[in-house]
C-alpha cells in the first residue's frame, strides 16, 4: 500500500505572541462586497500558498462609511472560534468572539458605543503576530454587547459576536489605504448603451 505523507507547519520555532492588536469596525450596511478567498481580479480558485485569505482586492464599501479602529493594551482584546456540526446533515456553523476590555470609562467612548450598539459589523483585526482576519459578511454582521465595570479596573467591556458558515478569513492586508484604495471607479457600472 503506498500512503501519501503530510505534515503540516506548526510553530517552527518562530515568536509566538497572542492576543489582537487592533481592530477595525465597519457597519455591514456599508460592505458592498467581501469576496470569498480564491474570488476576485486575476483569482482562478484558492491558492495554496495563501488559502482562507481574502485578497486585498475582496472587500469593497460604500463611499464616505465610516470605519472605527480601537488599538488595545496588551491583554485587551482576544479571538475565540468554536466550530459546531450542524443539524440532520447542514454542514458545520462557526461561532466567534472578540471580547475586548478598554481600560478606563471614558465619555467619548460611552457615546461611540450608545450611538452604535444597535449595527451589526464587520470587523478586521490584526493579532501581535501580524496576521490580519476578517469576520461578518453582507447580511451577517456581527453584534455587539458592552458592560462597564468600576471595581478592581475602571474599565469598558467590548463583544462581538456572530455564526457564519466559515471560520473566519484571513485577510491579506489590515492597512485601510490598501483595502479601500481611492480609485476611478463606479460600482454602479453597467453595459447599457449609452450615446
Amino acid at each position: 500500500m503506498i500512503l501519501s505523507e503530510q505534515t503540516l507547519p506548526t510553530y517552527r520555532q518562530q515568536p509566538n505572541a497572542g492576543q489582537v492588536a487592533r481592530l477595525k469596525l465597519l457597519p455591514i450596511d456599508a460592505v458592498l462586497a467581501l469576496l470569498p478567498p480564491g474570488d476576485g481580479p486575476g483569482m482562478d480558485g484558492p491558492t495554496t500558498s495563501d488559502p482562507y485569505t481574502v485578497s486585498r482586492y475582496g472587500l469593497a464599501a460604500a463611499g464616505g462609511a465610516a470605519i472605527t479602529e480601537l488599538i488595545f493594551p496588551p491583554g485587551g482584546c482576544t479571538f475565540t472560534e468554536t466550530s459546531e456540526p450542524g443539524q440532520e446533515g447542514a454542514g458545520t456553523a462557526w461561532s466567534l468572539e472578540l471580547s475586548a476590555t478598554i481600560p478606563k470609562n471614558q465619555p467619548m467612548l460611552l457615546h461611540w458605543i450608545y450611538l452604535n450598539q444597535g449595527k451589526r459589523w464587520l470587523a478586521l483585526w490584526l493579532d501581535r503576530n501580524g496576521l490580519a482576519y476578517v469576520a461578518g459578511e453582507p447580511g451577517n454582521g456581527l453584534r455587539m454587547g458592552t458592560a462597564r465595570a468600576i471595581n478592581a479596573e475602571n474599565s469598558v467591556s467590548l463583544k462581538l459576536t456572530g455564526r457564519c458558515w466559515h471560520p473566519a478569513w484571513f485577510l491579506e492586508r489590515y492597512n485601510t489605504s490598501e483595502l479601500f484604495a481611492d480609485v476611478d471607479f463606479d460600482l454602479s457600472f453597467d453595459f447599457s448603451f449609452n450615446a
